[in-house]
């Protein structure tokens, strides 16, 4: 038959036993609040890297506008010249010097007819005339000439900085589109790092939550263990006033005993006494 065990005994187990999984609660949390600092620690540590990603995207995003703007501005001063071209464009010049050296060739004729033709006065004059209006006709061509030529040697001027520009604008927009795609490389490391992070996150908060139940339990027993020692206190308390109460009705009884011997002797030793004092006195005989 196995051996009966006291209240306080009883309680005294209930209470290591809360305090035992108070403990071990404990410990499952100190695991899963260090699991939840962990994942806490990458993502401060991804987050970090995708700052630096951003950074890198928005500083490329930013140079690669610098030059998208430097590119049109070069293609702007491109068409530019060109229309200008197209609309400084005339007749070919190569007409214009037949016509001159036609004009000329005639002039030189009618020198060679006004000093080797006989001519009559009026003759003379009407053809002199048409030489010096042909003459002028000559020089005033001429200066259309210079001027269609300046015209040419400016649109070939112009032609070439077309040239240079578009040149300049091609290597523009080839810088545009290396950066473009070193962004869109950093965005998408970026983007990475963001689901990385989320996972992390989501991976903290439920560790959290684990931790902060597990948190519970361990309040919760250790509040129960509080109310079984207060238990026992008051079980002990109980005991030892019982034991008081028990050693005061030992010593009332011990005090008592030990009174009524005494007032024994004390009445043995008066008789003596007094049969003592008799025998002495001859008043009493023995035998």
């Amino acid at each position: 038959m196995p051996k009966k065990i006291s209240e306080l005994q009883s309680a005294e187990l209930k209470f290591r036993a809360l305090l035992n999984k108070r403990d071990e609660i404990n410990e499952q949390a100190v695991v899963l609040r260090s699991e939840r600092d962990s994942f806490n620690e990458q993502r401060k540590g991804l987050q970090e890297l995708m700052s630096a990603a951003r950074d890198k995207r928005d500083a490329l995003v930013a140079e690669m506008r610098v030059h998208k703007k430097r590119r049109d501005e070069l293609q702007a001063k491109a068409k530019e010249h060109i229309a200008y071209k197209q609309k400084t464009k005339g007749k070919p010049l190569g007409s214009l010097k037949d016509e001159i050296r036609a004009m000329e060739r005639e002039a030189k004729d009618m020198e060679r007819k006004q000093q080797t033709v006989p001519l009559t006065i009026p003759e003379e004059r009407e053809l002199l005339d048409d030489l010096r209006k042909k003459v002028a006709k000559v020089a005033e061509m001429k200066k259309v000439l210079a001027e269609e030529e300046k015209v040419v040697r400016e649109i070939r001027d112009v032609d070439k900085t077309i040239d240079a520009l578009f040149k300049q604008a091609d290597k523009e927009h080839e810088e545009v589109k290396r950066l473009s795609d070193e962004q869109h490389k950093a965005h998408e490391e970026a983007s990475v790092f963001v689901k990385e992070i989320a996972a992390l996150r989501a991976g903290a908060d439920k560790k959290h939550e684990e931790f902060l139940k597990l948190r519970e339990q361990a309040d919760a027993s250790h509040n129960k263990a509080q109310e079984m020692r207060d238990k026992i206190i008051e079980i002990r308390k109980e005991k030892r006033m019982e034991r008081t109460e028990e050693r005061n009705a030992v010593r009332d009884v011990n005090l008592a005993t030990r009174k009524a011997l005494d007032d024994k002797t004390k009445k043995d030793k008066a008789a003596d006494e007094a049969l003592e004092m008799l025998l002495k006195k001859g008043k009493v005989q023995i035998g």
